[in-house]
């Protein structure tokens, strides 16, 4: 029953014997269920990015490979294609959700061979910008300025004009745990390269498990991912948007 009903939400049929086995849980923004191809569990994502968006991100997952980082590679279609109308089948990767300060360490280890990789061929990703760059009618990944109330608006864009000076690098974007595995052999898994983008390098260090960056700038950039998880989710998760919003004042 499960079956048939995921085929119908997901058209899966250009990747012959994929069965859809269970969705996800925890995802907000994306459609993601595990699958099987022949034994080999896949996980299934139907992606809201624009075509050139999507394409930007299977280049950055293809770059981190070369790079030997674990990522979810893609499993092509049948007749060759990396995605069919958005939906994406990649290898499934195992292991376990980060959980003590030792695997945190791992997983900033990681995020710093990403942040070290050349952003040039590749650029910005289409339809984004650095926080520093954003304006009043701006937009990047999910952040839509132009739909936030202008006092909003003014609290977070004053917040993001205070990193100019900060570095930017390539970014993983949602370095949360349920987008993290450590594997049996002490490895980091990265998943879920959905906001991925070029941006201040401090996303995605600042709400870790573990602290990497010294006391100032820890400072500095839970107050910079703040403003950020404020604006980026307004639209999509307004809640946890204004929890988020909350803190920023509390600071």
């Amino acid at each position: 029953m499960v079956d048939t009903v995921a085929r119908v939400a997901l058209d899966v049929g250009a990747w012959r014997g994929l069965r859809l086995v269970s969705p996800v849980a925890g995802g907000h923004r994306n459609e993601v269920w595990r699958g099987d191809i022949a034994g080999t569990p896949v996980s299934v994502r139907r992606s809201r990015r624009s075509t050139e968006s999507l394409d930007w991100e299977l280049d950055l997952i293809e770059q981190l490979d070369a790079a030997d980082l674990i990522v979810p590679t893609v499993v092509r279609s049948d007749d060759g294609r990396r995605h069919v109308d958005r939906v994406v089948v990649q290898q499934w990767i195992g292991g376990r959700e980060p959980s003590i300060q030792h695997d945190w360490r791992l997983v900033a280890d990681a995020l710093s061979r990403v942040q070290r990789l050349p952003v040039a061929p590749t650029g910005q990703r289409p339809g984004c910008s650095t926080v520093v760059e954003l304006t009043r009618a701006g937009r990047s990944v999910d952040a839509d300025l132009a739909a936030l109330p202008d006092d909003v608006a003014a609290r977070v864009l004053a917040v993001f004009a205070e990193f100019a000076d900060a570095p930017v690098t390539l970014i993983h974007g949602d370095p949360h745990a349920s987008n993290l595995r450590i594997l049996d052999d002490g490895r980091v898994g990265l998943l879920d390269f959905d906001e991925s983008r070029v941006d201040v390098t401090w996303h995605d260090l600042s709400n870790l498990g573990v602290q990497v960056l010294d006391d100032d700038t820890h400072a500095r950039a839970q107050r910079l991912s703040d403003a950020w998880e404020a604006a980026n989710a307004w639209v999509v998760e307004p809640d946890y948007a204004r929890h988020r919003l909350r803190r920023l004042a509390d600071i």
